[in-house]
Order: C-alpha cells, then sequence, then structure tokens
C-alpha cells in the first residue's frame, strides 16, 4: 500500500568528474523512480541543494510520479467532502499517516439558495463565477480552520482530495453546468483526475495535487462513489446496500459484479433547514427520544443540553408520536393530546426534554417527514424488485449521512423508513464521502479500484417510474398501508 504523497529522505550526490549526469536525473535515481515528473519550479530550486540532503515530497497518480517539494520539513494532505450543505475536511499527515484535525464550514453558497437548482438557476443566469467563487471562498475557509487548528502553514499541505455531488464538483472546478439540468443532462467531465492547485487557486502548496473524485452521471457524483468505496461493498461477494442520506437520498445495491444506484428526494425532511429544530448531528444534537407519562427523555451526541434534532432523532421522534397517539397513522396530529395545539395558524407538538428549552415540531413538517420517509422506501423498494432480490437477500446495509448517525434501527422500521432489517445488519458509516477521500490518500492504489466502480455503476431513473408512483402512495402511512412489505423473512 502506498501512500499518495510520501516524504523521502534522500542525499543528492555531488556532479564529479565521474559523475556528470543533470542534477535532476540524480534525484530520480536515487529515488528509484525512472517516471517522475519535475516541475519548473522544483528545477530551480536543485542546484542550491546539491551534496546535501533533501526532503522530497513525491505525489503518485494514475498518470506516474510527481516531484512536489524538495525542502520540505513535513508533509500534509487535506480530504474535502463537497458538501451542499456544509463543507467538511480533515488534515492527514503523511509522515504519521493519521488524521490530525478535522474541520466543518457551512457551504457559502447557501446564499444563492439551499437547494442545488437554485444555485444552478444563478449560475446559469450570468452569475457563474461568482457562485463558484463562492464556493472557493468557502474551501478556503476550511483550509484555513484547518492549518490553524493544527499550527501548519498552507505551504505543507501537498494534495487535495474532494468529493462532492457532480454539480458540486463542477462548481470546484469553475466548469459549465448549464447543460446539467437540461437535455440531454450531459456533464463536462466524467473523470476529472487529478490537478495542480495553483491551476484551481486552492490556497495550498501550489505544485500540490488536487483530486477530484469521479461521476457515474449526473445523478451519481463523486460523493456516491466515495461512499462505495468507503463501504468496501464493491469488494463484497453477497449483495449490500449503501443508503446515504443528506439532501437527498441516495441508494446503490450491489456487489462486486455489479452496482445499481438511484436517488429520490427523500433526504431533505431529515437535513437542518426542512424541521425548524433541524440540525446536522453534533454535539447537542439529539439523535434519540423516548416520550412516557413522565415526560420526554432526549439522548444528545455527546450528552450535551438539546439544542436541535438530527436525522436519526427525527425517526426517532416520529415513532415515538405514533407509538404514543400523537399522531395517527396519517401522520395527523392528535389536538386531544398533551402538547399539541394551535400555533400560527396550525397543529404543533411542544416537547421539552431534561433540560432545555421546548422544541416544536409543526404539522407541516411531519407532513414533509411522512414524503420523505416513503420516498426512501419506495425507492429501496423498487430498486430491490427490478434486480429480482429480496429485504432478506441482502446482508449488509450501511447507512451514511444525516440517517446513519445514532440511527435506532427498530423504530426505523417502526415508521416505516427501512424494513425489519436485525440490528447487526445495517452498519453506520458516518461520513462515507470524507471516509472515500481519505482512503485515496492512504492507499494510491485504489484509484484503480474507484475506476472500476465508476464504470461498473448502472443508473436506475425514478422520476418517472409507474412502479414507484404505485408504491409511494401506500409508504406515506405509518408504517404502510401493507405492513408487511416491511417485514423481513
Amino acid at each position: 500500500m502506498s501512500s499518495l504523497i510520501t516524504l523521502e529522505k534522500i542525499t543528492l550526490p555531488a556532479a564529479s568528474d565521474n559523475d556528470r549526469r543533470a542534477d535532476e536525473q540524480r534525484i530520480r535515481d536515487v529515488l528509484g523512480l525512472a517516471l517522475l515528473d519535475v516541475p519548473l519550479s522544483v528545477l530551480r530550486k536543485i542546484p542550491s541543494h546539491a551534496g546535501r540532503a533533501l526532503s522530497c515530497v513525491v505525489g503518485r497518480s494514475r498518470y506516474g510520479n510527481k516531484l512536489i517539494d524538495i525542502s520540505a520539513g513535513s508533509s500534509y494532505s487535506v480530504a474535502l467532502d463537497l458538501g451542499s450543505t456544509n463543507l467538511v475536511a480533515a488534515l492527514y499527515d503523511n509522515v504519521s499517516q493519521r488524521v490530525v484535525s478535522e474541520a466543518k464550514v457551512v457551504n457559502p453558497q447557501i446564499r444563492f439558495g439551499s437547494d442545488i437548482l437554485t444555485r444552478m438557476h444563478h449560475s446559469m443566469s450570468g452569475k457563474a463565477e461568482e457562485v463558484n467563487q463562492c464556493l472557493m471562498d468557502g474551501v478556503d475557509a476550511v483550509l484555513n480552520k484547518l492549518c490553524n487548528d493544527s499550527g501548519i502553514s498552507r505551504h505543507e499541505i501537498h494534495a487535495l482530495a474532494a468529493a462532492g455531488n457532480t454539480v458540486m464538483s463542477h462548481f470546484f472546478l469553475g466548469l459549465d453546468i448549464s447543460r446539467i439540468p437540461v437535455f440531454p443532462f450531459v456533464p463536462v467531465v466524467r473523470k476529472p483526475g487529478f490537478f495542480k492547485a495553483a491551476d484551481l487557486h486552492v490556497g495550498i502548496h501550489p505544485e500540490a495535487l488536487v483530486y477530484v473524485f469521479p461521476n457515474a452521471g449526473i445523478y451519481v457524483g463523486g460523493d456516491i462513489v466515495a461512499g462505495v468505496l468507503a463501504s468496501g461493498m464493491y469488494d463484497s461477494v453477497e449483495p449490500c446496500i449503501l443508503i446515504d442520506v443528506g439532501t437527498n437520498a441516495e441508494i446503490v445495491i450491489g456487489s462486486r459484479d455489479w452496482l445499481l444506484a438511484g436517488a429520490g428526494a427523500a433526504g431533505p425532511a431529515l437535513e437542518e433547514g426542512i424541521a425548524g429544530i433541524g440540525k446536522r448531528a453534533e454535539s447537542g444534537i439529539i439523535y434519540d427520544v423516548d416520550i412516557h407519562d413522565r415526560g420526554t427523555e432526549c439522548r444528545t451526541f455527546g450528552n450535551a443540553p438539546p439544542e436541535g434534532i438530527c436525522g436519526s432523532g427525527m425517526v426517532s421522534l416520529m415513532y415515538e408520536m405514533y407509538r404514543t397517539g400523537i399522531i395517527g397513522n396519517d401522520g395527523i396530529l392528535n389536538p386531544e393530546h398533551k402538547g399539541v395545539a394551535m400555533l400560527n395558524g396550525g397543529y404543533a407538538f411542544t416537547f421539552s426534554c431534561a433540560s432545555g428549552d421546548g422544541l416544536v415540531i409543526r404539522q407541516t413538517e411531519i407532513d414533509n417527514f411522512l414524503r420523505s420517509k416513503a420516498a426512501m422506501f419506495t425507492l429501496l423498494l423498487v430498486m430491490l424488485r427490478s434486480v429480482g432480490l429480496r429485504f432478506s437477500d441482502i446482508r449488509k446495509v450501511y447507512v451514511a449521512g444525516a440517517l446513519g448517525n445514532g440511527i435506532n434501527v427498530r423504530k426505523a422500521a417502526g415508521i416505516g423508513i427501512l424494513p425489519d432489517w436485525p440490528d447487526g445488519r445495517i452498519i453506520p458509516i458516518g461520513n462515507s464521502s470524507l471516509k472515500g477521500a481519505l482512503m485515496i490518500l492512504e492507499d494510491s492504489s485504489l484509484l484503480e479500484q474507484e475506476d472500476k466502480i465508476t464504470d461498473g455503476i448502472t443508473y436506475k431513473h425514478m422520476h418517472d417510474d409507474p412502479e414507484f408512483m404505485k408504491e409511494f402512495s401506500g409508504a406515506i402511512f405509518i408504517p404502510h398501508t401493507n405492513p408487511e412489505l416491511l417485514i423481513v423473512q
């Protein structure tokens, strides 16, 4: 296993009557790398180091090896999740081979709209440069946080691996997105590959390698390819499922022999900004709820005072509200129940945890959640049927994104967002986009595997699928109008 970036300590032999090799040739020979790209910026530094010890930063890509620097005291890389809501990054020490810092900033593109389509509209209305630069300002901010937290210089960062959906990757590269949302729905690039940091105006070492994950189509971006890599399902003999719930829900079914992907609008109700109390999973955010006669018991990340609720917390809350009769199987709030009252022209349920102010969930937010849970379950059901599989045929279910943080499997099945899989079958994997990017930094040989993943994914369109539309209406109810569909035999 070879890291994407290595720091090699060598001594550059001095030239002599018996050794008239060019300086860069002697470096190649000592490193044992016949194929080595030596950029002009490095060539200009070599003469002053003749006969001295060198710290060579060597980058390895699918195109060969690159000598990034010859006078580095240390070396770092960055894994970057290009999320439409948040930009999340991890700083990886190439020498100790461990993550030393993580940082997150809100994607500043949110000022153009919380959803990708609105941002694309702005870009296509003559503001492409502004929308793209806004993202790069966010990338700059998250790099600042990493460096400040770790006490390193940006010049010490010699690689960056970025994974995001197809549109976010295009924004990052400053590419035209105008043909993505209109027929024939064509991106500019499918496998972006490697770039020089200076060419993308990314504020790290100017010769640093910047790798952008490939997309398997406009609906299956680099974040999903990274997720398949992070889950390990690409190497499984038996069929597995990857469920990534973020702004949308994206599902991949398959094994080492085949991969089928689909996407649907099942994510928004599990994300911050849809429900007033919705938040991303972090300290003080509720991930599990119990409602009983004595009141409401909430479990938060870090056991901190509750400040909001994440995707798994929403699933738990809905289950508890259904179990205790606060909502019926149609999701309608019961006005006779304690805690339910009119608020700004509509019914809402207010609950308080052991500490903190009352939290409010409105009927409109419950309706949004039920539509989203219906879309997600139906997406899963129809995709499995399309390849002749049943829920019981799936041996491992990897859950990433908003739903994967603290998910209670029993409650998820109880409201019909997932079938009744046994606990051990569901494996939360957190931010799979970030993890996949880190894996590339740790092991450059995975680049070849990533190509196979990208080429092997088939996308199933759902927006006009007749079976999806037929099954969707039944899935809106809790748990389902046909609860037997949820049973895993």
